[in-house]
């Protein structure tokens, strides 16, 4: 059984290195040059000249495949481009190749399988395609909300705990804490200022999923929620436009903290304070409708 992502990289993406690299050679580039311009080692570059016709793959002589070799040196020749907008190009093409294109044509004679004329193996349903586009929209609200936040300088970061900032965001219609998105490194604090470590993913920041996710299943309205350094006064400063409901050491049992909260109208609960304890520092959580909502609210009431 072959996949047609198994045929991407000797039917398309060395064929096209070669041809490009070729190209690039003939017009006295360097080869480190071309290696760093198409993102490869400079012997693999060595190896591509020294034997420029070996080509077997049958795209090749397709006149998309030309097409894409001829935006690519362009780009290239003219210095309007970059490896993200030469991997955009590069990628689009592959999933032209694939719409009934020369790629499903080539994985069809391959695989020697009866593909159904309408086969979208290579594609995702309908369904998962608005949750990639839920997610992708997810993560892009998040990271822009967390560089609004830096922006901030010290302002924000002396709300940085210790242990680092978690910020979350669950995508719309969901409530499981696989469709949360949330900072791998956190955001932490370098020199008085928030910094962002790494873009947002969905699959980390437990604790704060977990929280979102079980006040998101208690008929809370809100979809973002951000830990913060919890002081006597940023808790004083905030008391009295933020419904705040204590805890004490949570991090020891957040599943008997939170069951503990049904009945108090969790739907109304702005801000979960733990006081902490012994190898826990003290944090508030703060909650949002979305990760905008929760700077609006830093900038407002903190």
């Amino acid at each position: 059984m072959q996949f047609i992502c198994e045929i991407v990289p000797s039917s398309l993406l060395t064929p096209l290195r070669r041809i490009i690299a070729s190209k690039l050679a003939e017009d006295g580039f360097k080869q480190v040059e071309i290696a760093e311009i198409l993102g490869i080692s400079q012997p693999v570059v060595s190896t591509y000249l020294k034997n420029p016709e070996v080509i077997e793959s049958p795209l090749i002589s397709r006149p998309a495949f030309q097409q894409v070799v001829s935006e690519l040196y362009s780009q290239i020749k003219t210095g309007k481009t970059n490896k993200i907008d030469m991997m955009n190009v590069i990628c689009n093409a592959c999933q032209d190749f694939r719409t009934a294109g020369p790629l499903c044509d080539l994985h069809r004679k391959k695989a020697v399988l009866n593909f159904p004329p309408d086969c979208r193996i290579c594609f995702p349903s309908t369904e998962q395609t608005v949750e990639f586009d839920q997610k992708l929209n997810a993560t892009k609200e998040l990271y822009e909300a967390a560089q609004a936040l830096t922006q901030l300088g010290d302002r924000f970061g002396h709300l940085i705990p210790e242990i680092g900032c978690q910020f979350v965001y669950i995508t719309p219609e969901n409530q499981s804490t696989a469709n949360i998105a949330a900072f791998p490194g956190r955001i932490v604090k370098v020199k008085g200022r928030g910094q962002i470590v790494s873009p947002p993913e969905f699959g980390h920041g437990s604790i704060l999923a977990f929280i979102l996710s079980f006040f998101r299943t208690h008929n809370s309205p809100y979809r973002a929620l951000i830990s913060l350094k919890r002081t006597d006064i940023v808790l004083k400063q905030i008391s009295s436009h933020l419904r705040v409901v204590s805890t004490t050491e949570a991090d020891k049992n957040w599943e008997s903290t939170l069951k503990g909260l049904v009945g108090n109208d969790i739907s109304t609960i702005d801000i979960l304070e733990d006081s902490g304890g012994i190898g826990f520092e003290p944090i508030l959580y703060l909650f949002g409708t979305s990760p905008s909502n929760i700077v609006d609210r830093i900038r407002e009431y903190f």
